[in-house]
This record gives structure tokens, C-alpha cells and sequence, in this order.
């Protein structure tokens, strides 16, 4: 290659109907399931049926290998199901006794004959899990019994996804010309095969190699893109120990099944995953220099199979991030445990999840306990005052890989290095006073914080995670105010979201007034168990003012809720 990209727009029919294809032996496999493969053909038929001159399916990105075949970087999955689409047509024009047409559909886009074996081979070439069974059973011709849900499904999952969309299409297919007179319904079918060769277009993109390939999924943003890299950053990891092929294999399994257990259909989190793994032992790195970061360090097998090693050996740690009951944490304390539950339910925050893993893998369970505690207060206060842009990535990122490379081995000492960054007590007491809150998860979960404070709980940041239909979070100026409030839409909007006009109220019979007025309100306020709420009583009127007094005092309590010190 010349090092530079090549761009050609095509039909994807054309496409496949140019050659031999391949997924890299090990690439994902067949991942779409009905919801994707139905809208592909929602779309087709839509645009046939209104005969537009073009429907865009993407980007494909093809790596040209040394022995002259393209291999498929980005586009796996509508490149196949195009396929599938293709073959499910030819056993329908064979089903109309259009032999012909049939035939033309397998020698132009499902098969060609190989020169020296001289054997039919599949023009697309799948993955090690699903290249036999492609070949051998979505090929082959089939009717419309083809999938009978009863069955045994097949023992592959990626078998059982190629399966299921064939089903689907060949049903689709034939609801689609079934309203039609027999003698139109070839050439309706003809009409769609016209389409996929010439008017469902793809803009093909042929890089130079796997690391050039990734660099430009940051500018197509095409479906698949977290997929694709996670493809391409296995592909180049195996490229580099291919005489420790199985081994590699194997700690790649290991990596990518732990991930899968957190849900990751689109191998977004197995790319965060490796990146923040990356920033514990190089330092901050962003999503678009991964690549060519691994690359440059990644120069032989030794360091490969090391890296990969590395990675499995930390992947539970990082899943255990999720949830405090993974067995990870049965060495630690309820305190780190119920940090680790704050952060993952009630606050939902990634940006410090790199310093999370960092502290889990190097920190003793002492200091990791301190450290979390810290993490709740710190994610707390980043979300009231502010992220201060992209400050708090990098941070969060040098932090980690300080902590990775043992420069920083205790909570004191993590505290000191961010105590620059972290919103001190006086700022954030000022930032919660006027704060508002649009996520009622975060809005009940600073509630009960400040219960707990108010009530002297022992980590009053740490609220279990509770059953939402017992607790009731009211807007004390109701969303949609009635005319006893006497407010403009702009004086209502100005005061419903704030911390202070917001309260928790007990579920149950009389537990919320809906749009009643203050007056109407303000006696099942003074009769809730909740202090924050009941204090809502004391005001003899509800109003900006009121409103502002309350949140005042609720601040000076979240500087107690969330602190910097250790208890």
C-alpha cells in the first residue's frame, strides 16, 4: 500500500459482487439481532417502494492484505446481512421457478468458483465461529420452514443470530411480494436485487493498515465504530505474537467475557476498558490516540502477550467497579463497598472510573477504603459546581497513573495531589445554595445524603439504594403551577428544579397534594418523617425567597454529607 487512503462509492451489491471478502479470523462475529436486521429492511423496502435514487448504508472500511484480499475493518455485519438478504432472494426466485435469476444471484454475489480447487467458495468470507456454518447453511437454499422456533437453537450464538436473520428475511421477503400477482413478484425481487447493486450505496474506504483504519472511525462515525476498534486493537495485539497465537487468543476470551457480563452489545466498554487500563500504566490517553499509542509501545510479542496478560489479570477488578457484591470485594470493608454502590446507582458517573481502577488494583484495603469515600464526596462536588472542563479527565487520568506507577500510594496523598482541583467547602457550599436538579435520581439521592447529615448517620453520603415507588420526590412549586400560586410560567420555571423547592415525601395515601397550593400542601410537609421535608413547614409562605432560604441551609449541610476530611 501507499500509506494513503482510498475512497470509492459503490453499491454494496457491487461490492460483494467485486470478489473475495474476509473478516479477520478472529474479528467479532455476526452480532445484529432482529431489531437491526429489521431495519435495514424497513429501509430498503421504504426506499424501493418510493423508487429514491439513493439509500446510504455507511461507511465500509477494507484493510488490502499482502495476498491481494480485502479484509472488512468496519462493515462486517450489513455487508453479511446484504448477503443473507441476496441469498434468501435467489431461493425465492427459485420458489418461482426463475431458475435463471436464481443462478445469476449465486455466481454474481454469493459465490465464485476458486481456480485451483475449482470449487463454488463463498464470495464473503466469515470468521473462525461462523465461516463453516455460513458457508454451509445460510448459503444453502432454504424455504420458509427454514426457522422453526421450537427447534434446538444452534450451540453458537453467532450461528443462532446468522439463523434468525435469515428467517427473518426470508419472511420478510415474502410478505413483501405476497400481495402482488404471481407474475409480479420476480420482478419485484428483481427490483430490490437492482437496488442493492446499484442505489444502496456505501462509501468504501481501503486503509493502509489496521492502526489507519481506526484513526478513521473518528471521523465517520458510522455504526459499529466502538465494535471496529475493539476488532482492530485485537487484530494488532495478534499480529504481534503469532507464534503465541492460542495463548493471545485465549487471554483476549478472557478479557472480552468478563466485559460482556456488564452488557456491551457494541464493544464500546471493552475499548474503555483497555484504554483505562492503558492510562494506569501510561498516563492520560485519549480514545483517538489509543491505537497509535499501543502501537508505538507494543513493538513485539513479549510485549503483547505482557499486555494482554495484564489485562485479563485486571478485568475482574474493573467489573467489580459495577457492583459491590462482585466476590472482588469480600476482602473489603461495607464503607468501600457502599462507595462503590454510590457511584454506580445513584451517581452514574464514568470520568473517575480510570482513578477507580487504579486505587483498586494498587491501594491496600485501608487506603482503598479512605480513597472511595473520597471518590463519592469528590463526584458530589464535580456534578454541583462543575466539571471545569476537560480538567477533570486529565486529572482523574495523571492521578491513575501516578497511583499505577507507585508514585501515590495513599488516600492522603491522592487527596493532596487533587486538593487544587477538588471545589473546596466554601465553594461548594455557594455552588449547592443556587444549584439545580434536572435527574431525579441524583435529586433523591442528595436528599437523603443530607437526611442522613441532619440525623448524624455515621457516612451519611452513602444512601441504600431504596425501592423509588415508596419514596415520593415532589416539586413543593408544582411542574405545572395552578392559579393559586399566583407565578408566571417564567417566575414558575425560574424556582421548580432547584434543590430547595424539592422534597421527599413518604408513598402512601395523602402523600402528595399534586398542584394543590403551598397552604394545601404545608401540613402534610410538617407531618413527614423526612426533616428536610418537614422543615418546609416552618415558612409561612413559599415562595423564591422561601425557596432560596431552605437550599441555603441544606448547603451548609452538604459540606458535611460530602466531605474532604476523613472520618
Amino acid at each position: 500500500m501507499s500509506g494513503k487512503f482510498d475512497f470509492d462509492s459503490m453499491g454494496i451489491g457491487d461490492l460483494l459482487k467485486r470478489g473475495l471478502l474476509t473478516v479477520p479470523a478472529n474479528q467479532r462475529s455476526y452480532a445484529w439481532g432482529e431489531k437491526q436486521v429489521r431495519e435495514l429492511l424497513q429501509d430498503l423496502n421504504e426506499a424501493i417502494t418510493n423508487d429514491d435514487p439513493d439509500y446510504f448504508l455507511g461507511t465500509v472500511v477494507l484493510v488490502m492484505k499482502d495476498d491481494g484480499v480485502p479484509s472488512i475493518a468496519d462493515g462486517q455485519q450489513r455487508i453479511a446481512t446484504t448477503s443473507i438478504i441476496l441469498a434468501r432472494m435467489r431461493d425465492l426466485q427459485t420458489r418461482l421457478r426463475r431458475g435463471p435469476r436464481a443462478q445469476a444471484i449465486e455466481n454474481t454475489y454469493l459465490r465464485e468458483i476458486d481456480v485451483d480447487t475449482e470449487e463454488h467458495v463463498p464470495k464473503l468470507r466469515m470468521n473462525i465461529e461462523d465461516n463453516e456454518f455460513y458457508a454451509n447453511d445460510i448459503l444453502q437454499h432454504h424455504g420458509l420452514d427454514q426457522y422453526n422456533p421450537k427447534r434446538t437453537p444452534e450451540k453458537i450464538a453467532s450461528n443462532e443470530k446468522l439463523k434468525k436473520a435469515s428467517s427473518l428475511i426470508v419472511e420478510f421477503l415474502d410478505d413483501v411480494i405476497k400481495p402482488l400477482k404471481p407474475e409480479q413478484q420476480s420482478d419485484y425481487l428483481n427490483r430490490w436485487l437492482k437496488f442493492i447493486k446499484e442505489r444502496a450505496s456505501v462509501v468504501v474506504v481501503t486503509a493502509p493498515d489496521e492502526v489507519g483504519a481506526y484513526r478513521m472511525f473518528e471521523t465517520l462515525n458510522d455504526r459499529g465504530l466502538k465494535a471496529s476498534q475493539a476488532d482492530i486493537l485485537k487484530n494488532f495485539l495478534f499480529s504481534k505474537a503469532p507464534n503465541r497465537l492460542n495463548e493471545a487468543q485465549s487471554l483476549w476470551s478472557a478479557i472480552t467475557g468478563a466485559i460482556e457480563s456488564l452488557g456491551d452489545p457494541d464493544g464500546s466498554r471493552l475499548v474503555t476498558y483497555i484504554r483505562h487500563y492503558w492510562i494506569v500504566i501510561n498516563g492520560p490517553t485519549k480514545e483517538r490516540e489509543l491505537a497509535a499509542s499501543v502501537k508505538i509501545e507494543i513493538s513485539n510479542e513479549s510485549k503483547a502477550l505482557s499486555f494482554l496478560k495484564a489485562c485479563a489479570d485486571g478485568v475482574n477488578t474493573y467489573v467489580a467497579l459495577w457492583s459491590s457484591n462482585h466476590p472482588y470485594w469480600s476482602t473489603h470493608r461495607p464503607k468501600t463497598r457502599n462507595a462503590v454502590d454510590t457511584i454506580a446507582h445513584h451517581l452514574q458517573i464514568e470520568q473517575i472510573r480510570p482513578l477507580m481502577f487504579a486505587v483498586a488494583l494498587k491501594f491496600s484495603v485501608n487506603e482503598a477504603e479512605k480513597a472511595f469515600r473520597l471518590f463519592v464526596s469528590w463526584s458530589v462536588r464535580f456534578l454541583v459546581f462543575g466539571g471545569r472542563g476537560g480538567m477533570l479527565d486529565s486529572q482523574y487520568s495523571l492521578r491513575a497513573a501516578e497511583i499505577g506507577d507507585e508514585k501515590i500510594k495513599t488516600a492522603a496523598a491522592l487527596r493532596t495531589a487533587m486538593s487544587r482541583y477538588v471545589p473546596t467547602d466554601p465553594e461548594f457550599e455557594t455552588a449547592f445554595a443556587t444549584a439545580r436538579v434536572s435527574r431525579a435520581r441524583l435529586a433523591r439521592y442528595y436528599l437523603r445524603a443530607i437526611e442522613n447529615e441532619m440525623a448524624g448517620t455515621e457516612q451519611p453520603e452513602m444512601v441504600p439504594n431504596e425501592d423509588v415507588e415508596s419514596v415520593n420526590l415532589e416539586h413543593v412549586v408544582p411542574l405545572t403551577p395552578g392559579d393559586s400560586w399566583g407565578l408566571s410560567d417564567d417566575e414558575a420555571e425560574a424556582v421548580q428544579k432547584l434543590i430547595g423547592n424539592l422534597a421527599l415525601m413518604q408513598a402512601g395515601p395523602n402523600s402528595q397534594e399534586g398542584n394543590g397550593s403551598f397552604a394545601d400542601k404545608k401540613k402534610a410537609y410538617g407531618a413527614s418523617q423526612f426533616k428536610t421535608t418537614s422543615m418546609i413547614a416552618s415558612f409561612e409562605k413559599w415562595d423564591a425567597s422561601s425557596i432560596r432560604a431552605r437550599q441555603s441551609e441544606l448547603a451548609k449541610l452538604a459540606v458535611g454529607a460530602w466531605p474532604l476530611a476523613f472520618k
